[in-house]
């Protein structure tokens, strides 16, 4: 290794006498000092003594390396303690004022000292690497210990580098005198860096101060910045909680608490800041917890107590709205990064309560009763939207303030009503807003309504009784899909799949056996008209027959008994038998207060088309042969017992297809009501029928809920002609 001619490194001046081994030093400290000095050294005389260290460290018959490393040693405290005398100078050392020279003087003093030791650490290379290295412990047993670490490096020098001896030499001989001394001025410094930013050359002066303090033990494994935390870090950050506590109450005092948040962020950049352009990299987070500690933790009455006002201002529209956002975002900014419990809880309780007395406002607002369903689920929407806009804009999205929404819009979907005990109402009226979006539409509504169910389920998210919604939901959808009123199957099957990812295949198991029924159904009407065709059969009138599992559907109406007339008989009856023939050792039950059947008038001057249900069609097909009829006959004949004849024959007096005569309207639309005898009116086909739609729709009351539900093994049809 070789350096220029006129470098600032220098020869090493040993005079070494070799003579049977043995050996002279004279001058010992001429060239090291040179070389730590950083004076001029010629190049031949540097390239030379790379040898003579050599030559000393494999002497015959005994090596001169230890010989050589306290020497070393030796001349490194004496130079180190006239430096010390240098950077002391004649000022007292007890006034810690920052500009008497004594950083400057430490600052020149440590750059010469510090480059000079790397030049001489460099010079040693061969007794570091041939000697000191063997004597040297390795990290990983510094780290996990061994009782070769019984000894720490302080304590057995051998085991130091010349660079890392020279280090800690500075440590030990110029810094533990100096101790209190540079605290005190680094740490004056930097309380006025505060606020007066020091020039570019005083600035550089504090910051070599600084970090020669890591630089010092920077080769250590063990707690490397201890010295930099003991002299620097820990009194900077004892002088600055008392400045950051003054600076807050004086805030408080003297402005709103806006006003303090304001500045207190302001304040906390400032300190980084200062941190970021001084201190240590590692500092950052114990500037930030000490700031905090002092400016915010110790005024959080203050802060709690306004919470409510400010969470109040910003949910309303009003003119301040923005300005009460914007310190909420500061004091959430505040309390987030507090470790001390209970910081932020005041103000995700505040958040809590807030959305919920929003949500029951909500609720409330006036409404038409027959869009009770939308109110409810629009209300929900606007709730949960608006605040999940809220909270991330002010809270970034934070989990607590996410669970307390969730919390509060749980307790409004599931609020009681007003009568003591009565149940929510939200599956219910969920359920009836799923289906009044899955039924039939104008066109051009798909995506608005695919759009709705989506949020439909964020709400259905938050109901506590799924298995009261589900009850409802399977009702609906059992209507629609009998009654064929769905809007699209896609997106019935799209609602269910929905369904159960939000609560598991469990819960949607009926629904997806109910939509597999209806699939599979029409495969068999399919099969069944192919049957007619190969065996040349005909039914005479076009119909279509679901076959539907009685474990799935929810099909709770009474089965009221009917004798269909032959245009309703034959149909059924050659389907019976091609299912038994199909499937063995299945039951069929026909649900006949299920079907739904059309029919076509010819006895008008206009032709209409009037669906009805099945008991209703059987019961109007009695007059195709004849004009009027006796109740009590029709009756009989139709088999239609108890509140069924009335339930089936009143929407047709009303829409008047038939007109009744004889004892009255009552005796042939009311229940029997216990009498044996039944109707004893006259039956009369309207022969002047007439209505400005050309499609009718005949309803009928449902029948009462049928207690149970029909065994696994039973499989049921629904006719519609």
């Amino acid at each position: 290794m070789g350096v220029p001619q006129g470098s600032i490194l220098g020869p090493f001046l040993f005079l070494v006498y070799i003579n049977d081994l043995a050996f002279a030093m004279q001058d010992r400290c001429g060239i090291v000092a040179g070389v730590v000095g950083l004076r001029a050294v010629e190049r031949a005389v540097w390239n030379t003594r790379f040898s003579d260290v050599y030559a000393l460290c494999v002497a015959h018959p005994e090596p001169l390396a230890d010989r050589l490393y306290d020497e070393t040693r030796n001349f490194l405290e004496e130079h180190v303690s006239g430096l010390l005398q240098r950077v002391r100078g004649t000022a007292p050392l007890e006034n810690n004022d920052h500009n008497d020279g004594l950083l400057t003087r430490y600052v020149t003093a440590w750059r010469e000292y510090s480059q000079g030791v790397a030049y001489l650490n460099s010079l040693y290379s061969y007794l570091n690497l041939q000697h000191i290295k063997r004597q040297k412990v390795s990290d990983a047993e510094i780290i996990y210990g061994s009782a070769a670490t019984a000894c720490s490096p302080d304590q057995d020098s051998r085991q130091l580098e010349v660079g890392e001896l020279g280090l800690v030499i500075w440590e030990r001989v110029l810094i533990t005198p100096l101790a209190s001394a540079l605290t005190g001025r680094i740490v004056s410094a930097l309380s006025e860096a505060r606020s007066h930013p020091p020039d570019p050359t005083s600035a550089d002066i504090l910051r070599q101060a600084i970090h020669s303090t890591v630089d010092v033990q920077a080769f250590r494994v063990r707690a490397p910045l201890a010295l930099y935390q003991q002299l620097v870090l820990e009194p900077y950050l004892s002088a600055a909680s008392g400045h950051h506590a003054q600076f807050a109450a004086e805030l408080l005092h003297h402005g709103d608490i806006s006003h303090y948040m304001k500045h207190v962020l302001e304040g906390l950049e400032r300190e980084i800041a200062l941190g970021g352009r001084f201190l240590h990299a590692s500092s950052t987070e114990a500037v930030r917890a000490c700031y905090e500690r002092a400016a915010v933790a110790a005024h959080l009455p203050a802060l709690h107590a306004e919470t409510e006002r400010l969470l109040r201002e910003a949910c309303d529209d009003g003119p301040r709205a923005d300005q009460r956002r914007s310190d909420l975002k500061r004091m959430y900014a505040l309390l987030k990064p507090l470790a001390c419990a209970g910081a932020l809880r005041p103000l995700v309780e505040q958040a809590h309560a807030q959305a919920a007395r929003d949500g029951r406002a909500l609720l409330a607002a006036p409404h038409a009763r027959d869009e009770a369903h939308i109110h409810f689920v629009n209300s929900m929407l606007a709730l949960h939207g608006k605040y999940s806009k809220l909270f991330g804009e002010v809270f970034d999205g934070a989990q607590a303030f996410i669970g307390a929404l969730d919390k509060a819009c749980s307790e409004v979907v599931n609020g009681r009503a007003a009568e003591a005990g009565a149940a929510s109402r939200a599956p219910e009226l969920l359920a009836r807003y799923c289906d009044a979006l899955l039924r039939r539409r104008g066109a051009g509504a798909e995506q608005e309504a695919d759009d709705k169910l989506a949020g439909a389920i964020v709400v259905f998210k938050y109901v506590c009784d799924k298995d009261v919604f589900q009850k409802y939901y399977a009702r609906a959808l059992a209507r629609r899909l009998i009654h064929q009123l769905s809007a699209s199957m896609e997106q019935e099957e799209s609602m269910i799949n929905r369904l159960k990812a939000a609560c598991g295949y469990e819960f949607t198991n009926k629904l997806h056996r109910m939509f597999t029924d209806v699939t599979v159904s029409a495969d068999l009407n399919a099969k069944f008209q192919q049957h007619l065709r190969e065996n040349n059969l005909s039914t005479n009138t076009g119909f279509f027959i679901q076959v539907l599992q009685a474990g799935a559907w929810p099909l709770g109406g009474a089965m009221a008994p009917l004798a269909p007339p032959a245009q309703l008989e034959r149909p059924a009856r050659l389907f019976e038998a091609f299912y038994r023939a199909s499937f063995s050792g299945r039951r069929l039950a026909w649900l006949h207060h299920l079907c739904t059947g059309e029919l076509r008038t010819r006895y008008t001057t206009r032709v209409y088309h009037i669906s009805a249900t099945t008991p209703q069609c059987a019961l109007l097909l009695c007059f195709e042969t004849v004009d009027s009829a006796p109740a009590r006959e029709l009756r009989e004949s139709l088999q239609l017992a108890g509140d069924a004849w009335p339930r089936h024959v009143r929407p047709l007096l009303d829409a008047g297809l038939l007109l009744a005569s004889g004892d009255g309207d009552g005796e042939a639309s009311a229940p029997d009501s216990g009498d044996d005898d039944g109707p004893h009116g006259t039956l009369t086909l309207n022969l002047n029928f007439s209505c400005k739609r050309t499609k009718v729709r005949l309803t009928c009351a449902n029948a009462p809920a049928q207690q149970g539900e029909y065994p696994s093994f039973r499989y049921l049809y629904c006719l519609c002609l």
